[in-house]
């Protein structure tokens, strides 16, 4: 754990998922972080905003807001974050991090139909 500097992260704790619908193709991005303290809150933001020069990827970067307390009880804590995305080609998901190098996760097909 690196303090109250960031939460922690494994590809093992995050899912992407394909929904298709008659109109659209989504990905539905979502995982948690080990946070030091409760009161973390965690964002999957658009990190290839621009020309992609890789279409078949889809890349997110990891925003994290600290607790706003000054002290707060450091107690481990499983923090959620998701996204929902619209995108006709990707293969996989990125998740970048600025602080240390991200990993892939691979898209899998949603089972069974909508609600």
């Amino acid at each position: 754990m690196n303090g109250l500097q960031h939460c922690e992260y494994s590809a093992a704790d995050f899912e992407a998922t394909v929904i298709e619908t008659t109109d659209t193709r989504l990905i539905h991005v979502s995982g948690y972080g080990l946070c030091a303290s409760n009161g973390w809150t965690l964002q999957l933001v658009a990190a290839n905003p621009g020309v992609v020069p890789h279409p078949e990827s889809l890349w997110l970067e990891i925003r994290e807001t600290p607790p706003t307390s000054d002290a707060p009880a450091r107690v481990l804590t499983e923090t959620s974050v998701e996204a929902m995305i619209e995108d006709a080609h990707a293969k996989q998901v990125v998740i970048r991090f600025r602080w240390r190098e991200g990993f892939v996760l691979p898209l899998h097909e949603r089972v069974g139909a909508l609600r």
